[in-house]
């Protein structure tokens, strides 16, 4: 993947995701190749597909931005991967951690990158922020179908745990959950005792390439492939699917005792003002 440098004229952007007002993005696009990523779809992703964009002066326009703007919160990673394999190179990440920090701004984190245990100490400063970790798959094979650069599920589960050990918040994020592909009944148990609060997001078939996900999983298994495009064949399949897979987790959570947040986007948008992470299920 190439890398381009790019200087950003804002850092601080408003966002529809509860979790806070803010969102910080420092780089632009991703290494891991996610299928769904809904990202894939912007203009620019579309112009810069083999490029990723690290917003080098990002950290100096953070500084400026917070001398007249109130923030309280922020998330980090809305739309890219903090830790991707770039931050190792040129540490974006970092200094506007070390930024956040020094103005007493609480952050949550949303990755699936092992490389983020390098700044557990530096995360670990203000105990109001949080990490949402996504954990949405129990097999490697199907992992790298559909994660084609992502780290492994054995390097994630042992970054979850330094999280767990270290004590800071943490939340496992299953989601995309792709039917048929993602099983609860398998990553329950994997991540038993790691955490207490797990959120559960059904794929939206506006997320990423769908068809280009049906086509590699059709290489497979067309049956499978058959399947999954039929919950997403129109609106009533959806909202059935998304009813079972509730009364199917609240039955197998008895063994369990998750805390658990279901999000289901809306059938003909994804995100919107709708989506929050912060009521339960129960």
């Amino acid at each position: 993947m190439k890398i381009k440098l790019i200087k950003t004229q804002r850092v601080l952007a408003p966002t529809q995701i509860t979790l806070a007002p803010f969102c910080i993005n420092p780089y632009r696009g991703c290494e891991f190749g996610c299928l769904y990523c809904y990202t894939k779809l912007t203009k620019i992703a579309q112009r810069d597909k083999e490029t990723l964009g690290v917003k080098i002066n990002a950290p100096l326009i953070l500084e400026k931005e917070l001398k007249y703007r109130n923030v309280e919160k922020v998330i980090l990673g809305s739309s890219c991967e903090c830790f991707t394999y770039a931050e190792l190179t040129y540490g974006i990440s970092k200094k506007i951690i070390q930024i956040l920090n020094k103005n007493n701004i609480s952050y949550t984190i949303l990755t699936k990158s092992p490389l983020i245990q390098k700044y557990l100490s530096l995360i670990k400063v203000n105990k109001k922020n949080c990490i949402f970790f996504t954990f949405n798959f129990s097999k490697e094979k199907i992992k790298s179908l559909i994660e084609e650069n992502s780290p492994s599920l054995k390097r994630r589960l042992a970054v979850i745990r330094e999280i767990k050990r270290v004590g800071i918040p943490l939340r496992i994020h299953i989601g995309p959950f792709i039917p048929y592909l993602s099983s609860l009944e398998e990553i329950f148990p994997l991540i038993k005792g790691l955490t207490t609060e797990v959120n559960i997001e059904l794929y939206h078939s506006k997320m990423g390439s769908f068809f280009e996900i049906l086509e590699k999983i059709k290489k497979v298994d067309e049956g499978l492939s058959k399947s999954i495009e039929n919950i997403y064949r129109d609106r009533e399949s959806y909202y059935n699917f998304s009813e079972k897979l509730k009364e199917t987790t609240l039955q197998l959570n008895k063994k369990y005792n998750f805390k658990l947040y279901f999000i289901i986007p809306d059938f003909d948008k994804f995100y919107n003002s709708k989506i929050t992470y912060e009521s339960t299920i129960f």
